[in-house]
């Protein structure tokens, strides 16, 4: 089961097909089996019925994913991640799986068709990968619940009624049970040798501590997150002032009672666990860590490439980008690529000050750019999106910037966060290429297509594939190109390093998952092969490691957007429209690379008609 915060994506079976022997000259053949109106229609509910009850599945297994889609069902409570219940989860997808199997493609419409194929092969994956399932890392500097609990309570558990409010305190009551869980999976782990290496632990508990800081639940004159957070939802509510305290009260008794000693207890525990990790934990270090490797990058890149492919291809992209790079250096100024990475890792004046400066900025590309959308695609969804300052309590743990989706019911808006705390790790002149990234034509454009699209069933607006996803981000900063973006050669050049850095972390992290690598020498390449400093290469290492494969999808999901609609404009010539292509593409939903090439060739065969 998919938890909210977890990625998903598909591996793929590859069909072979016998020849048959001529006889007597004669080639024999096959004759296409009949079926009748009957089966048909017996076949189409069949699928129909196998969509929704997965939908129904996938949504009632998870309280938080129903508040992440703007639902108050099961509002008091967490998800459940014991041991039991992953059984329990893994024992239903295999019922769901055996069902898809036993459906005949051939019988329906070929819309309905692809989410079955989708869901067949999605299931599959989850039934491969749960003997692995211990081979992650559930805290980490990255992400983890132990700052996803604070995130939820404050960005997604809506309070509009004192029931809410009741749900909430539960929520926080509900905190101990769920860190308990928690740690009973890191346990397992532990028992098996599987740490995140030492250096996550710092970050981990430093965050943990923070979170239970303030008043109420010490006596500060700084409020705890959490009390703020609440007490800044109960204002609008116009509560009777005993209502309001009996509230109050209630929290501030299961902030004491149970959420801080559960946060001390998880603490303990990683300070215990921190001294017997190790500096460097590449998979490759783990029992199958490389058989599990290859599967993790052909689920993250939705692709049947291994490590070694990967590594190669970041080798030719590396090579291909600094010589577009090196054309750009008259214009920049620069007598040499080493002089133009010098540059930008040491003059601090090519850096944002401060993140209003940064906001500001980011706004006007993005108001530049809403303007242009028109010319490459067609019924863009009318959902609103806010540029945002990052919380102070997840600065640390959060990137330079980020996007999250927005609800369902639009109540709750896309969001493109900023992080004020990390602007020394980028350049002002990328952030031209990373606003595209995240917001348009990227993320935001890719989610509200899907959200709104009325064409596929609801578990398919909701997947999730980071090859597709990234790979569209990325795609997406060289398509603003083709709309009249980084008219300043600087701005291009970030473009530039955008890829770069993505074709580096093809690379770095097979080097270190599967070629075992150690920090050092991922940073020797890093150092030699970008401008990047060495705080900031030491961190994407860090990411890279208590992440394996991730950073994989970005440039192999670009490659191949760039690679189909080359496909599409050569086939189709003076027939072909942009912006009917990208809106095609946009409401299939995400997909993995491999059905995407497919919907793509299929759809220039109905262009040519």
């Amino acid at each position: 089961m998919r938890h909210p915060s977890l990625q998903a994506s598909l591996l793929f079976t590859a069909i072979l097909s016998a020849s048959g022997c001529q006889v007597l000259n004669q080639t024999p053949t096959q004759a296409t089996p009949v079926i009748t109106t009957e089966q048909r229609q017996q076949e189409q509910q069949a699928a129909q019925s196998l969509i929704d009850d997965y939908s129904h599945w996938e949504l009632a297994s998870s309280p938080m994913l129903q508040a992440y889609r703007g639902l108050k069902t099961n509002y008091s409570k967490w998800d459940d991640i014991s041991e039991a219940y992953q059984k329990e989860q893994f024992e239903q997808e295999k019922e769901l799986l055996l069902r898809a199997q036993n459906i005949n493609l051939a019988a329906i419409d070929e819309n309905l068709a692809l989410s079955i194929q989708l869901l067949k092969d999605q299931l599959q994956q989850d039934v491969d990968h749960y003997p692995f399932r211990l081979l992650n890392f559930p805290v980490n500097q990255m992400f983890g619940l132990h700052s996803e609990i604070p995130h939820f309570l404050m960005n997604i558990h809506q309070v509009e009624n004192i029931e809410d409010a009741r749900h909430y305190t539960n929520r926080v009551k509900g905190v101990a049970e769920l860190i308990d869980e928690l740690i009973i999976q890191l346990k397992l782990r532990e028992a098996q040798g599987i740490r995140p290496p030492s250096f996550a632990y710092d970050s981990v508990i430093e965050a943990c501590e923070s979170f239970i800081t303030g008043y109420p639940i010490e006596r500060s004159k700084i409020h705890n997150i959490i009390w703020s957070d609440f007490l800044s939802k109960l204002a609008p509510l116009g509560l009777y002032d005993s209502s309001a305290k009996i509230l109050k009260d209630r929290l501030e008794y299961y902030l004491k009672k149970y959420y801080k000693p559960a946060y001390s207890k998880l603490i303990k525990h990683l300070k215990e666990q921190k001294a017997l990790a190790s500096a460097d934990t590449g998979l490759h270090q783990f029992e199958n860590g490389q058989a599990y490797y290859n599967l993790r990058l052909q689920e993250i890149t939705t692709t049947d490439l291994n490590a070694e492919q990967i590594h190669q291809l970041g080798l030719n992209e590396i090579a291909r980008i600094k010589a577009e790079i090196e054309a750009l250096l008259p214009k920049l100024g620069q007598s040499s690529i080493e002089a133009l990475f010098e540059k930008t890792r040491n003059d601090k004046d090519l850096y944002f000050r401060n993140n209003q400066q940064a906001i500001a900025q980011s706004k006007a590309y993005i108001k530049s750019m809403n303007a242009q959308l028109g010319k490459a695609f067609n019924d863009i969804p009318n959902i609103p999106m806010e540029v945002l300052e990052v919380e102070a309590y997840r600065e640390s743990s959060a990137p330079v910037a980020f996007y999250q989706s927005p609800s369902d019911d639009g109540k709750r808006p896309g969001r493109y966060y900023m992080n004020g705390s990390k602007l020394n790790e980028m350049p002002a002149f990328q952030f031209e290429a990373l606003a595209y990234h995240e917001t348009i034509p990227g993320h935001h454009l890719q989610t509200i297509f899907a959200q709104q699209s009325q064409s596929i069933p609801e578990f398919r607006r909701h997947n999730h594939f980071t090859a597709y996803s990234e790979g569209w981000g990325l795609y997406a900063e060289a398509l603003a190109k083709e709309l009249g973006a980084y008219q300043d050669p600087w701005n291009e050049y970030g473009r530039l390093l955008m890829e770069l850095w993505r074709a580096n972390r093809l690379v770095i992290d097979t080097g270190l998952h599967y070629y075992g690598w150690d920090i050092e020498k991922a940073l020797a390449f890093r150092l030699a092969n970008t401008p990047f400093s060495r705080e900031d290469s030491l961190n994407a290492i860090k990411r890279y490691l208590v992440m394996p494969g991730q950073a994989t999808a970005y440039k192999v999901g670009q490659l191949k957007f760039l690679e189909l609609k080359q496909f599409a404009q050569e086939e189709l010539g003076r027939k072909f429209n942009l912006a009917n292509y990208h809106t095609f593409i946009l409401q299939l939903g995400p997909l993995p690379l491999s059905l995407l090439e497919k919907e793509v060739k299929a759809w220039v065969q109905r262009q040519k008609a």
